[in-house]
């Protein structure tokens, strides 16, 4: 109940609606830093109890707040100060880390796991790979403080993964390592998005709950003599992320991936 100090007072014979001035007021709360970024916020029955308002106008500041994305709900959880919008033209997802750096903004990375195993059946039709032949599949999550920003697993054919470390791995995101280890000359991918639910080690390591909802965006990429060379999935947490795209007149889209 802390959080519930230092509110500003609501003028109930002020031309602007209550609903409104609580929304100022808890909005002014999240500027000044009393409600950090990703914090959960008073309840409902909390701010009716603190403002003696009716239930009505306080689920109406509570709209006014998320419909100017300043705060987030999370059903079982409650509400929350929405984190910056972040946008990320697909493009450079040709080269996620240094679109990043080029942007001002310094990830950590950390390798989640690295291991070679067996391609499972849909591996194995992206790489375009026989039955039985091994892939490297490692997993890295890209940290943006104070949160996660998302994870991507890798599926690369041994024969061109062998070709470097896992110390290298730690340095150099996989267009590097495919190009100055392999020798591959990266020519295209292709993408695919949709909308997936949390679970086993993905859910781990996103730290969402069971069921929560996220995104995925699967990438094939192919050398310059057509050959798949990479089969990435990125993993985004679903509740912090939007999808924007703009086509133009021309018809060349650009896709944006956006964080709410």
């Amino acid at each position: 109940m802390s959080g519930l100090h230092g509110f500003e007072r609501l003028d109930k014979d002020s031309m602007v609606p209550l609903y409104r001035q609580l929304a100022r007021s808890v909005e002014k709360k999240i500027q000044d830093g009393s409600f950090p970024e990703g914090s959960r916020i008073p309840s409902e029955q909390e701010l009716m109890r603190r403002f003696g308002l009716s239930r009505i106008t306080v689920r109406q500041a509570m709209e006014n707040l998320f419909q100017r994305n300043i705060i987030v709900r999370k059903q079982g959880l409650g509400t929350f100060v929405q984190r910056p919008i972040m946008t990320q033209e697909v493009d450079d997802l040709f080269g996620f880390y240094p679109a990043l750096l080029n942007r001002g903004l310094n990830p950590k990375t950390r390798i989640l796991s690295y291991e070679f195993l067996t391609a499972d059946r849909e591996v194995r039709e992206k790489l375009d790979l026989s039955p039985g032949e091994k892939i490297l599949r490692f997993s890295r999550e890209y940290l943006l403080e104070p949160a996660l920003f998302l994870i991507i697993q890798m599926h690369i054919p041994r024969d061109l993964s062998e070709k470097w470390t896992e110390e290298e791995a730690v340095e150099k995101n996989s267009f590097r390592l495919l190009q100055e280890k392999a020798g591959i000359r990266i020519q295209s991918s292709s993408l695919a998005i949709r909308a997936s639910l949390a679970a086993g080690k993905i859910r781990e390591w996103l730290r969402v709950a069971k069921g929560s909802p996220i995104l995925e965006l699967r990438r094939l990429t192919y050398s310059a003599g057509k050959r798949p060379v990479e089969y990435a999935v990125l993993f985004f947490p679903g509740e912090s992320y939007e999808l924007k795209t703009a086509i133009s007149g021309g018809g060349k889209n650009a896709l944006k991936l956006g964080r709410q």
